[in-house]
């Protein structure tokens, strides 16, 4: 009998594990790419959609710049910090940069979103908001997960 309630046990506790791992959570891969926008459904013209590449490019080419900057001000705040300096006015103004920047980031993002729904007539910006731009809500809280949701 003991034999039997430690097999039944352990069947169970492997189908527990195996169908929690299928249902858990899905997130990208660090490599992987989020799922594609549905651009398909906006009809865009060759006109729209050139400029919406020029203005993706321009974005990219910007975000590019400034999370490096990101990253400088990190490493100098880092340094200052493993070197022992505490001095508490560079550190501030380098945490002050920091946040400028993530601020400046976050309008350039959205600049860019209304710069491209600028670029639509009427039906397409009905489709924008039934269908693109619930897809943003809540995805600008963290630079760190959500990184490649900034454009498209």
């Amino acid at each position: 009998m003991k034999k039997r309630i430690i097999y039944l046990l352990f069947i169970f506790l492997i189908i527990t594990g195996f169908i929690s791992s299928l249902e858990a959570q899905k997130r990208f891969n660090i490599g992987e790419m989020p799922p594609p926008m549905p651009l398909e459904q906006l009809n865009l013209t060759d006109a729209q959609k050139d400029k919406i590449e020029d203005l993706r490019f321009n974005h990219q080419k910007e975000m590019i710049e400034l999370r490096a900057k990101i990253q400088q001000k990190s490493l100098e705040l880092r340094k200052l910090e493993k070197d022992g300096n505490f001095n508490r006015s560079k550190m501030n103004n380098l945490v002050k940069e920091i946040n400028e920047i993530r601020n400046n980031i976050a309008l350039k993002i959205m600049n860019h979103r209304l710069d491209i729904y600028e670029l639509l007539d009427d039906s397409q910006k009905k489709i924008w908001s039934d269908i693109i731009s619930p897809r943003f809500e809540g995805k600008f809280r963290d630079f760190h997960g959500y990184r490649r949701y900034h454009c498209w």
